[in-house]
């Protein structure tokens, strides 16, 4: 997630929409060096006031309307990976409060690496187009090598975790009332997986962003029409960059509404994954440290 701390980093954010826009922005420049010569006659004769009164007050509903929507997913997203950082502590802290002092070690490690990679695999899951293939970090690929996943995902570190607190009813380690705890636990992991999952693979009806888009361009290209139709070449000026302030709106709201996909505007899972992994391993522990391959934007 972006975090613009001063005057360079808001031009660098703005360069990197203006990017992102691409051939958006190319297009609507060719369309307004176009129109230049027939700009008063379009302006006056196929475009009354009125028509940009109305489209602006759709744009307005429609535009507000994507946004709410938008941060909407982002923050019920941001609030999910919440949930995960303060389950997994208290997945820690049942482990210290809970198991005997006869466990063995390894196991109370084992237990521990297992929540810290299953959030690192849904990081790369949630990143990822394929579920049953995932990226994994080096480090995290070596802790999934370690603790015996060649192909680690989240549903098969689920099962494992599931796994792992029958055998320990089974061994006496537990009794029935703290085998729930850890179920409790478990429940809460998987019911903010689910959801996190749900905004990843559940995307706004294609129809709703197909339609303020072409309600956009039409409103941003009429506003340019009505002020170059003004006379100087100043007022021209001033249309187009106000058409393509409109257009960046738009592909804002469009990126926002994809809080998973790598850009600014993206949560820091990263960051998020090395937290739990310092709560759970410790400082010491290569995942407890943020990827420096994210650049200084993720915060």
């Amino acid at each position: 997630m972006i975090r613009p701390r001063g005057c360079l980093d808001y031009l660098q954010l703005s360069w990197w929409l203006i990017r992102r826009q691409g051939r958006g922005l190319l297009l609507a420049t060719l369309l307004c060096v176009l129109s230049l010569p027939l700009n008063e006659t379009i302006a006056k004769t196929l475009f009354p006031e009125t028509l940009v009164q109305v489209l602006g007050l759709l744009l307005s509903l429609f535009l507000g309307f994507r946004y709410s929507q938008a941060y909407n997913r982002w923050w019920e997203a941001r609030v999910l990976w919440g949930a995960l950082v303060n389950q997994s502590r208290n997945w820690r802290d049942l482990i210290t409060r809970v198991l005997p002092s006869n466990v063995p070690l390894s196991l109370r490690r084992r237990l521990l690496q297992q929540v810290v990679l299953l959030m690192w695999c849904l990081n790369a899951e949630l990143r990822g187009s394929n579920r049953e293939a995932v990226v994994l970090a080096p480090p995290a690929h070596a802790l999934a090598l370690k603790l015996g996943f060649q192909n680690p995902s989240v549903q098969r570190l689920l099962q494992q975790m599931a796994k792992e607190q029958f055998q320990l009813r089974q061994a006496d380690w537990v009794d029935s009332v703290e085998s729930r705890e850890f179920g409790r636990v478990q429940q809460e992991i998987t019911h903010a997986l689910g959801g996190l999952e749900r905004i990843r693979y559940q995307p706004l009806p294609a129809s709703s962003t197909f339609f303020i888009r072409l309600l956009t361009w039409a409103y941003g290209y009429l506003v340019f029409l009505k002020l170059d139709a003004l006379g100087p070449m100043t007022a021209a000026l001033v249309g187009w960059l106000v058409f393509l302030i409109f257009l960046m709106a738009e592909r804002i709201g469009t990126i926002l509404e994809h809080p998973f996909v790598d850009s600014r505007f993206a949560l820091p899972m990263d960051r998020l994954c090395a937290l739990i992994s310092f709560d759970l391993l410790g400082a010491s522990d290569p995942l407890a440290q943020p990827s420096p391959t994210r650049g200084t934007w993720l915060r």
